[in-house]
């Protein structure tokens, strides 16, 4: 643990907001919180309580910069800021926003980067260094000259990150940095930022659901409820031991180490079957590493009847019928879960002359879920665009039910085909969340009462109530995605291609999201997602596809892929789920 100046450095007191549109409405209400020298605080909450309103009421953005009514007040080394220089505010309290592409100026990343620099005078003998050495930190050297619109999303939001470093502020708030990131390069980033901090100091605070990669970095947790208010400052492990039920119902993420203890000590029979956190013998481990310290201590025994319970856990998905089969033929009719709807063959996309996707094959099956994940870059985006019809491709074809994509009319295969774009912006058409979600049943003639009962299950199902009226462009990115997903779940498409449905999710709003995808596939429909979540692909897919370099690395059940070596799974930028970690350090000991 760093050591710690505990005067604070950045002090909210009592800090609420109300947005000029919806002067009603709290956004927060009397939010007293403070951040320490060279810590990095975690701010939890559930989706849309306002945790990226109060990091923009941090630095100044709201109210200078957003019109809106802000009471309370922010102090910066003991001191108010002044408000009428905001950039010297964004100097020393950098931010990095939940959408990246919002924060970009320019059109290279190295003439973004510089921009920030040439903005607070930095000489212009020390900008190159600069530069470099932040691109270093977020794995970016090489992207040095490249257009910010040809990038992923997952290098879109570590340019964001470089932006903020290489001004060197002493406080940065980063609003989840880690959302696009694949599993490796979020570990990554997560350890430099903990030995950046220690080395400057710098101070952090962090605004995440994906826990697992910064966890054993935190030292305090600030966390809010769904009104927009703190209910918890204090250390993590009293926190996730005292208050884990608390948390799970407002839909907290918690660490998946934790969760996992928890299952395997009831497993195991280590308390009696009791896994209540009063039962947990000894501190609660937070952290992978921590997780199998503790495993890899017990007895043998009690050791022997977890690795069964790992496996039973790791088994579920491994075998070819798939969990939907008996529901997909009971829906549609025998072998419908061996129908291919779409087929691509040595499919290749060219963007200036580079390769994006190259000979790339791959069956779509009526219900299943396939997941496709790899490095950031991989092209997996550019993938979905080519299988979808919005990109033709430079060579080799994709079928739908054996007819080529070019030979369906833009109507039809619209109806067969749906796309959920990593951008939920991307997709957004009318002016208020009812009408986004009433949409799809216009276009089918339903009755306005039809409709209206659909779209308020919609709105409930969603966590949406209360924002019908709202224009989808006021939702947080977390709200943004699930209408996204809730508007496209209206349709009855054959195949739902989904870009990273789970980004800026809630526990509960991820869990929701994930289930209704799954239960489309036992329906005897297609979802094909891609996600760097390697919990979720083992928890809900069927079938994984790895990509990186444009080409497939890996395809099979995903039992299949954590069992490869560990250097395949690091060269694509994956990290095995927990319970296949914990399994394969306690079977080093017990190869039985």
């Amino acid at each position: 643990m760093a050591a710690v100046d505990r005067r604070p450095v950045l002090e909210a007191d009592r800090i609420s907001l109300k947005l000029d549109d919806h002067l009603g409405d709290d956004v927060l209400s009397s939010v007293s919180m403070s951040l320490y020298k060279g810590e990095i605080t975690l701010l939890l909450g559930p989706g849309g309580c306002g945790k990226s309103s109060l990091a923009l009421c941090l630095n100044g953005i709201y109210p200078h910069a957003v019109e809106s009514v802000v009471t309370g007040s922010v102090k910066l080394f003991g001191e108010t800021p002044d408000l009428r220089h905001p950039g010297k505010t964004a100097q020393t309290v950098g931010i990095v926003f939940q959408d990246p592409d919002s924060q970009f100026c320019m059109l290279t990343v190295e003439q973004e980067l510089a921009f920030c620099l040439e903005n607070i005078g930095c000489p212009r003998e020390e900008i190159g260094g600069r530069i470099e050495d932040a691109l270093k930190l977020v794995q970016l050297s090489d992207c040095r000259e490249k257009e910010i619109h040809t990038l992923s999303g997952g290098q879109k939001q570590r340019v964001a990150i470089a932006a903020a470093l290489v001004l060197r502020p002493k406080v940065l708030i980063l609003d989840e940095p880690t959302s696009n990131l694949d599993p490796a390069s979020a570990q990554l980033l997560a350890d430099r930022l903990h030995a950046l901090r220690r080395l400057l100091p710098m101070t952090i605070l962090l605004i995440e659901h994906n826990l697992d990669p910064w966890i054993e970095y935190v030292d305090r947790l600030v966390v809010m409820d769904k009104q927009g208010t703190v209910r918890y400052e204090g250390k993590p492990d009293a926190f996730f031991m005292n208050q884990a039920h608390e948390a799970a119902q407002a839909g907290i993420w918690h660490p998946r180490a934790a969760t996992l203890h928890r299952a395997l000590i009831r497993d195991a029979g280590v308390t009696g079957g009791q896994a209540d956190a009063g039962d947990i013998p000894g501190p609660l481990p937070l952290s992978a590493r921590e997780l199998i310290e503790e495993w890899t201590g017990y007895p043998a025994q009690i050791q022997k009847q977890a690795t069964r319970s790992l496996r039973a856990r790791l088994q579920k998905n491994a075998e070819p019928a798939r969990r939907g089969a008996a529901v997909s033929e009971h829906a549609a009719g025998p072998g419908v879960a061996e129908r291919i709807l779409l087929r691509a063959e040595r499919l290749s996309f060219f963007r200036r002359k580079r390769a994006v996707i190259q000979e790339i094959s791959l069956s779509v099956r009526a219900g299943e879920l396939l997941a496709v994940t790899g490095r950031n870059g991989a092209g997996k985006s550019t993938l979905f665009a080519v299988l979808s019809g919005l990109l033709e491709p430079s060579s080799g074809s994709v079928t739908l039910d054996g007819k080529p994509l070019p030979d369906w009319k833009e109507a039809e295969l619209r109806s067969r085909i749906g796309f959920i774009f990593q951008h939920p912006e991307h997709q957004l058409v009318a002016d208020t969340v009812y009408d986004e979600l009433a949409y799809s049943f216009r276009l089918q003639n339903r009755s306005e009462t039809e409709i209206g009962e659909r779209v308020n299950g919609l709105l409930q199902r969603f966590r949406l109530e209360g924002r019908e009226s709202f224009s989808p462009f006021s939702l947080s990115q977390g709200q943004k995605r699930r209408l996204s997903v809730a508007a496209m779940l209206s349709d009855e498409q054959q195949i739902l291609l989904c870009d990273e449905p789970t980004y800026g999710q809630d526990a509960h709003g991820a869990k929701e999201l994930m289930s209704g995808l799954r239960a489309r596939a036992d329906q005897g429909l297609a979802v094909v997602v891609i996600t760097h979540d390697m919990e979720f692909v083992q928890e809900y897919a069927d079938r994984v596809i790895v990509m990186n370099n444009g080409s497939i690395h890996f395809e099979g059940p995903p039992i299949s892929l954590w069992s490869k070596p560990a250097r395949f799974l690091e060269d694509q930028g994956l990290i095995p789920p927990i319970a296949a970690r914990l399994l394969q350090a306690m079977e080093v000991g017990d190869p039985c």
